[in-house]
């Protein structure tokens, strides 16, 4: 039998996984007297033995975890105690002196617990020595691990000697704890050393899901998922994760803090250097879930920051949230399991601003006929308003109460009376189930051809015509609008609008940390011919949005054999013409 390919080991669970719990905890894990992200830090917990005694004190069980991880339908944990920021503590069984184990086999404890709960373990692995003394405690003991390599010069203070002991952790782990499941890497930036130690590990043990902290290039060949967080972020709306990153659907997660900080330290002081980032504007359970909805409308995991006291139990903003979002998910489930988001790789319908101010994400079952409208902003009637996007709508149903609702379809345009939008306050999401015919009214991409102002000889025009989200057209020139597209149809025929797909290769707002500019379309104009040469007036044109996902140029309908789309400029203002779908509605 051959190794697992990543596609084959994306598949068993990972990739459907949706929803994760990333639980930070150990010597960092406690109530602080001063402040934790100041000079004068010092740990709750001075030595590993300090910390199993408080442990014990506080009754932890690792069924307290896992109920809670299967209350928020979470597939899998990550442990984070193998930290920089948690004195390095395994808390597992070690032979490797180096750093602390505990006298209790707590992983050992969460695997048998979580092989019921069909939840995997994954281990966090930090690539950082920094804090090799840190609050005035070694926590890396280099002695002992020159002593135990039997070599005077090994240094685990430093970088490259730290990558050789963590490995070493990581193979003894794997041979100990076969049911492991993957470990999910901070600070692997170099992307060179990062595939040799992920190559490494997949030679070791082909299932294993190696997750990396690092999106400022594209993924390397043993790096299953991308990790995207929520640090140096500017989003719009605020709650929509995805809309300040510049990375496409799938194979990804964003892991953030759900409430409180990532480790739990305490009630917290208003003298405390980041009091105001962690305590003072803490989100509410509704604006949680779109968070958590916003990145499963990108088909990623959401990866939910959860800082457990050290007996184990959360805050009480937590333990509410698990409430909450408990009871959300046991009518709202079939919405987020088993679908993608909608607008990108799988077809659906249309994702972001709506039409009055509302505001969503959409998400569709595999077969296509199943849609879901996660309303996250309610409109200013009781009217939704979107783009149809060449489905033709059967039924119509709040998903919730399983009320048929009452819908019409006309220009192009779906429109659902909503005689109550409270579950957009209460819930945080109101989701609309939709129900749609078989065929989708679009020219088929088979019988058109595609031809631009200039292309480079990789990402030709015909590009926009192929259903494969990773192929796209680049047109070759830079910094000379306008640039256009043409479409040229098999025979004439009555059109109605055009659905663009674009790359994700910039955030909806400037600003945030080591963002790239949006190069999305912005000032476009649209021309039908029936020949090719003669093309009159535009029939269409403005701007499109500066958001993720497909967007819906409509227009009357009007029989033409040519359709051209011009595009005046990018939000980047640069040069880059780019588009990876370009579809023709039907009537």
């Amino acid at each position: 039998m051959g190794r697992l390919t990543k596609d084959e080991r994306m598949k068993q669970w990972y990739r459907d996984a949706r929803i994760g719990l990333f639980l930070h905890w150990g010597m960092h894990t406690g109530e602080h007297e001063t402040d934790p992200f100041g000079p004068d830090l010092r740990y709750p917990h001075q030595s590993v033995e300090e910390f199993d005694y408080a442990v014990e004190q506080a009754g932890w069980q690792a069924s307290h975890w896992i109920d809670t991880a299967k209350r928020l339908r979470a597939k899998y944990i990550t442990l984070a105690t193998f930290h920089c920021e948690q004195g390095y503590l395994k808390i597992w069984k070690s032979n490797i002196p180096g750093s602390k184990s505990t006298r209790r086999d707590y992983l050992q404890e969460l695997l048998d617990e979580a092989a019921v709960a069909d939840i995997r373990i994954i281990v966090y692995i930090n690539r950082d020595s920094k804090n090799a003394i840190h609050g005035g405690i070694e926590w890396l003991d280099k002695d002992a691990y020159q002593a135990y390599k039997q070599d005077p010069t090994v240094d685990i203070h430093s970088r490259e000697d730290y990558l050789t002991y963590s490995i070493e952790v990581m193979e003894e782990l794997l041979d100990n704890y076969p049911a492991v499941a993957g470990f999910w890497f901070d600070g692997y930036h170099d992307k060179l050393e990062a595939q040799e130690v992920f190559a490494r590990l997949h030679q070791k043990r082909d299932d294993l899901i190696l997750i990396n902290n690092d999106f400022s290039s594209g993924p390397v060949d043993d790096e299953d998922a991308m990790a995207l967080e929520d640090f140096g972020k500017l989003c719009n709306p605020p709650y929509d994760w995805a809309s300040g990153t510049w990375v496409g659907p799938g194979d990804k997660e964003f892991a953030f803090k759900a409430k409180l900080d990532w480790w739990y330290m305490g009630e917290g002081n208003t003298n405390w250097g980041a009091y105001e980032l962690n305590y003072a504007d803490i989100p509410s359970n509704a604006a949680t879930v779109k968070r958590i909805v916003s990145v499963a409308g990108t088909s990623w995991n959401a990866h939910l920051g959860f800082g457990p006291k050290v007996g184990g139990e959360f805050p009480h903003v937590l333990e509410d949230f698990v409430g909450h979002f408990d009871r959300f998910m046991a009518w709202a489930a079939d919405s987020i399991y088993g679908t993608s988001g909608g607008g990108y790789d799988a077809g659906g319908f249309p994702p972001g601003q709506w039409q009055d101010g509302a505001y969503g994400i959409t998400t569709v079952t595999a077969d296509g006929r199943t849609h879901y409208l996660h309303v996250l902003e309610a409109p200013a009637g009781k009217l939704l308003v979107l783009p149809d996007a060449g489905y033709v709508v059967e039924a119509a149903v709040e998903l919730k109460s399983g009320a048929a609702l009452a819908f019409y379809q006309t220009e192009g345009r779906l429109e659902i009376v909503v005689p109550s939008w409270e579950g957009v306050e209460l819930d945080g999401d109101l989701i609309i189930k939709l129900s749609t015919a078989e065929r989708r009214r679009i020219v088929s991409p088979e019988r058109m051809t595609a031809k631009a102002s200039s292309e480079h000889p990789s990402t030709t025009a015909a590009n926009v015509l192929s259903s494969d989200y990773r192929l796209s057209f680049r047109g070759a020139t830079t910094r000379t609008w306008p640039q256009t597209l043409t479409l040229r149809l098999e025979e004439a025929e009555s059109v109605a609008g055009l659905c663009i797909t674009q790359p994700e290769t910039g955030p909806v707002l400037e600003g945030g940390f080591a963002a790239p500019l949006s190069e999305r379309i912005r000032g476009f104009a649209v021309h039908v011919s029936s020949d090719g040469a003669e093309w009159g007036a535009p029939v269409a044109s403005g701007e499109l949005r500066n958001q993720r996902g497909m967007q819906v140029i409509p227009f009357a309908p009007v029989d033409a054999s040519y359709v051209r789309l011009t595009a005046l400029g990018n939000y980047g203002g640069t040069g880059t013409f780019q588009i990876i779908e370009l579809q023709v509605l039907q009537p």
